[in-house]
């Protein structure tokens, strides 16, 4: 008989079967979520998302809108900012210009009257006889006068070694604004007549000897002291004795310094031309002619130089009814 083995109901075939059963079934449950009008359905749907769009477009759109319109709010103030600025400059520049109007119309209106009043003095002038008269304060009734020129180095010129043009024209425009010369005369400072030929009188004021006598002062070649009393002397020893009556003598010096003694000469000078006791003249008239040869000329409180010089000739002219004449160059 045979045998037969006993049935297990629960082996391990029986529960592999189970197990794929199972695993069957849950596959297709997760396979069936959301599926279906009775699956699991999400929290935010379609049309809640094309809404929540649309809203994000309008957001968008607002803060464009927002934007320009601040933009525009900023350019239109530095606009108006700007053009206030403008304005403000424009009147200010108007301003200044009616200032130069006002300013022009008086400047002109000023230059008309100068006009109107130098073609008056020009009309003036024109109509007026004039004589050819010396400079004021010159003994314009001389007949006879003597130069005494100081030739030192600082009345020459440096580089030619002759007296200073300026000095020479000087002589030859005196000569000519004294209407009554019929002599004249030269001597340097030292005492020594340039004219050597001719010392000791008087020569006739004839226009070639005058040329020939400012010809020769030019190139004297003698250097004099700065110190004119010797030349004085000697004029008014010599050349005063040859006088007539109705003659009238008048000495001229020449220079730029003075080195000798300022009492010394005043009292010299003072016995050698006396004044007349009845008419309160001297018979010599002496006056005096100063260039500036130094940087600062004639200035005021120096004691020597250009100074010096003219402060003894001023009061050698007060007291000998001379003039002084400070000239501007040389």
């Amino acid at each position: 008989m045979i045998k037969r083995r006993p049935i297990e109901v629960f082996s391990l075939s029986f529960l592999d079967c189970l197990c794929c059963g199972f695993g069957a079934i849950l596959l297709l449950f997760i396979l069936s979520i959301g599926s279906g009008p009775h699956g699991v359905e999400s929290e935010v749907d379609v049309p809640t998302l094309r809404a929540m769009q649309a809203q994000l477009a309008i957001l968008e759109a607002d803060v464009a809108d927002q934007t320009a319109l601040l933009e525009a709010g900023i350019n239109s103030e530095q606009t108006s900012t700007e053009r206030e600025r403008i304005l403000s400059l424009i009147q200010e520049l108007e301003s200044k210009l009616v200032y130069l109007q006002q300013e022009f119309e008086s400047l002109e209106a000023s230059l008309s009257t100068t006009e109107q009043a130098a073609a008056s003095a020009n009309r003036l002038l024109q109509s007026f006889k004039h004589e050819d008269l010396p400079p004021i304060g010159l003994p314009a009734e001389a007949t006879h006068v003597a130069f005494v020129v100081d030739t030192s180095g600082s009345m020459r010129n440096q580089m030619t070694g002759q007296l200073h043009y300026g000095v020479v024209e000087q002589i030859r425009e005196l000569l000519e604004s004294l209407p009554e010369v019929r002599s004249i005369q030269f001597l340097d400072t030292s005492g020594n007549y340039i004219l050597s030929s001719r010392r000791g009188f008087w020569l006739p004021d004839t226009i070639g000897l005058r040329q020939q006598a400012l010809q020769q002062i030019l190139a004297y070649p003698i250097a004099s002291v700065s110190d004119p009393e010797r030349g004085l002397r000697r004029a008014i020893r010599d050349l005063k004795p040859g006088l007539k009556a109705e003659d009238y003598m008048s000495i001229y010096v020449v220079g730029d310094d003075f080195r000798g003694s300022t009492q010394s000469l005043l009292i010299q000078l003072d016995r050698m031309n006396p004044r007349n006791t009845s008419t309160g003249k001297r018979p010599v008239s002496i006056s005096a002619i100063g260039f500036p040869t130094l940087i600062n000329p004639f200035q005021i409180g120096a004691t020597q130089g250009n100074t010096r010089y003219a402060n003894i000739m001023r009061e050698i002219a007060e007291a000998h009814d001379g003039v002084l004449i400070l000239k501007p160059s040389i």
